[in-house]
């Protein structure tokens, strides 16, 4: 399995998955997004911000362990989509970056033809990714239902 990489230094089909309070700012020009699932990282990233470097944000609370519901994550997986589609990354982000944003990192590597989209995050972002049986479930759930 491969070592935990929080910071967004990875990236996996557009999305570099990241936990708080990394953001990889010397990436900014190829970043078109930010998906925030922790009310924590909002709060953060509202003080650090800066005008200047203003980047899109969705912002889809998820409660820590927990799994989104579809709706929410039909708005991530658009969110991604539009900004991969031109060319940028997205940056997604909880706390710990193991749970949430492992599953929403596997269900993306799902969408984009990974046979095994969990075990694809665990070995090339964290081992950790996708933390509970309920995120496990929902990634495989989502997915037999939004794969044509």
């Amino acid at each position: 399995m491969g070592k935990c990489r929080h910071n967004g230094e990875v990236s996996i089909f557009g999305v570099r998955p990241a936990s708080f309070p990394y953001f990889p700012f010397h990436l900014k020009d190829k970043i078109g997004g930010f998906v925030i699932l922790d009310e924590l990282w909002l709060i953060r990233w509202c003080e650090i911000i800066e005008y200047p470097m203003r980047i899109p944000t969705l912002y889809v609370p998820i409660e820590d362990y927990s799994i989104p519901t579809v709706e929410d994550m039909d708005l991530i997986v658009d969110f991604i989509k539009y900004h991969v589609s031109r060319g940028k990354e997205v940056v997604v982000s909880c706390i710990g970056g193991h749970g949430r944003t492992g599953t929403v990192l596997a269900i993306w590597c799902g969408l984009n033809g990974v046979e095994n989209p969990i075990e694809y995050v665990r070995e090339r972002y964290c081992k950790c990714a996708v933390e509970t049986k309920e995120q496990e479930e929902f990634v495989k759930y989502y997915l037999s239902i939004r794969i044509d």
